[in-house]
């Protein structure tokens, strides 16, 4: 009796620790889409390619580098650097695979140039996490990358859209900028700090509940409750016939988590991993997923190949929770 209402008590502390992720991942994904719906027009983003801008705009995650910063700041960096990591396992593989399953798409040469970059990123991040840690100078040097990387692709990437394409985005080509859109995108920053903090509370109450490490939830669920937007983005470019865009956002998005959301938390507090072998084992799948991605180029990915890589998910999950 007294055995059965322990397993009682864990199963509420579990579920209850999953509702609090669930809520926080709801948060992320509402604040994200303030975000990136009116950060175009409140910050008058023109000239840009459509790739270009789709890079940027919805390969910026926000909320995971919170998430990150606010777990470091909390003291718990297998979770700041299990989400930074863990989440791009999600990109690269879950939403990448998705994308595949509903939409095949051919690897053009503007894909394998960027692909190429989140691929050299990812072993970049591998190699500053080599050591089990992220000092201060390393998470600096982290984020400045990621600038470089923005001022080159501003660069290369300055040209007028094609006629229409920039309004098949985002809906906002041509709204001027004004107080209501930079609201909405201080309203959707604040929405994300909120998720944050909410996620990464659920993230430490599953890690209490279940016995299971800062490593394995970060890795596995709070990646996947912070990164929720990336895989709404497949459906929306589904629904437009515009798979690049959302191509865009993934290897965006893996660029930006390897070097921002991993920089910015050890700027916040410098990380000591306790369990490294994790995290560079899944760093090692995103990086073999980003290569696979630009090996293809010139060839469609197909549904086969999406299931492979949503299938590498299921199984690397399951190996870092056993």
């Amino acid at each position: 009796m007294h055995r059965g209402g322990r397993g009682v008590a864990y199963a509420r502390g579990v579920v209850a620790a999953v509702a609090v992720v669930a809520l926080g991942a709801l948060l992320l994904t509402v604040g994200a889409e303030a975000f990136a719906e009116h950060v175009v027009p409140a910050a008058r983003v023109v000239g840009l390619s459509v790739f270009g801008l789709a890079v940027l705009a919805a390969g910026a995650e926000p909320e995971e580098a919170w998430t990150a910063a606010v777990a470091a700041a909390q003291e718990r960096p297998d979770l700041a650097a299990g989400d930074a990591v863990g989440a791009n396992l999600v990109i690269a593989t879950v939403t990448l695979g998705l994308l595949a399953l509903v939409t095949p798409f051919v690897v053009t040469r503007t894909v394998l140039r960027y692909a190429v970059l989140a691929t050299v990123t990812a072993v970049g991040a591998l190699l500053v996490i080599s050591d089990s840690r992220v000092t201060r100078l390393e998470g600096g040097v982290l984020v400045v990358v990621y600038a470089v990387i923005v001022a080159v692709l501003w660069r290369r990437e300055r040209r007028p859209p094609a006629i229409g394409e920039m309004a098949e985005m985002t809906n906002l080509a041509d709204d001027p900028p004004s107080f209501r859109a930079v609201g909405w995108v201080v309203a959707g920053l604040t929405i994300m700090v909120v998720g944050g903090v909410v996620a990464v509370e659920g993230a430490q109450q599953f890690v209490a509940a279940s016995g299971l490490s800062d490593s394995a939830v970060g890795l596995t669920l709070l990646a996947l409750a912070t990164s929720a937007e990336m895989l709404a983005l497949v459906w929306s470019a589904r629904r437009r016939s515009l798979p690049d865009v959302a191509l865009a956002g993934v290897v965006g998005a893996v660029i930006y988590n390897a070097s921002v959301t991993l920089g910015v938390a050890g700027l916040v507090r410098p990380l000591q991993l306790s369990t490294g072998v994790a995290v560079h084992a899944v760093g090692t799948v995103v990086v073999v997923a980003m290569a696979l991605l630009a090996a293809a180029y010139g060839r469609q990915v197909d549904r086969v190949a999406g299931m492979v890589l949503v299938v590498a998910y299921v199984a690397t999950v399951v190996l870092l929770l056993r």
